[in-house]
C-alpha cells in the first residue's frame, strides 16, 4: 500500500501532497486539444494518397510544441503555490 493511502483510500490532502507540479484548468484544456491534434495525425494513412502534406503535419507539430512550451511555462511546483490549503479546493 502506498504511503499516501489510509484504509485503502486516498484523501484529498493525500492527492495534493503527491502532486509535484500543478497546471491551471485552462492549460488542461490546451493539453486535451494538443492530444486531439496528435490523435488526428496518428490516424493518417501514409500509404494512401492524401491532400494532407508533410507541411501540414509539420505545422500541427509546431503548434503542439509551442503550446506545450506555454503550458510547461505556466506550471508551478506544488510546494511553491500560495499558502492556501489546496485540499479544501478539491
Amino acid at each position: 500500500m502506498s504511503a499516501y493511502t489510509r484504509n485503502g483510500t486516498r484523501t484529498a490532502a493525500d492527492v495534493v501532497n503527491s502532486i509535484h507540479f500543478v497546471i491551471h484548468e485552462h492549460d488542461i484544456d490546451r493539453l486535451w486539444q494538443a492530444q486531439q491534434a496528435i490523435d488526428l495525425l496518428a490516424l493518417l494513412d501514409t500509404s494512401q494518397p492524401s491532400p494532407i502534406t508533410l507541411d501540414h503535419v509539420a505545422a500541427i507539430a509546431a503548434y503542439v510544441a509551442e503550446d506545450l512550451r506555454g503550458i510547461l511555462g505556466n506550471a508551478h511546483r506544488a510546494d511553491q503555490l500560495p499558502g492556501e490549503d489546496l485540499a479544501d479546493t478539491l
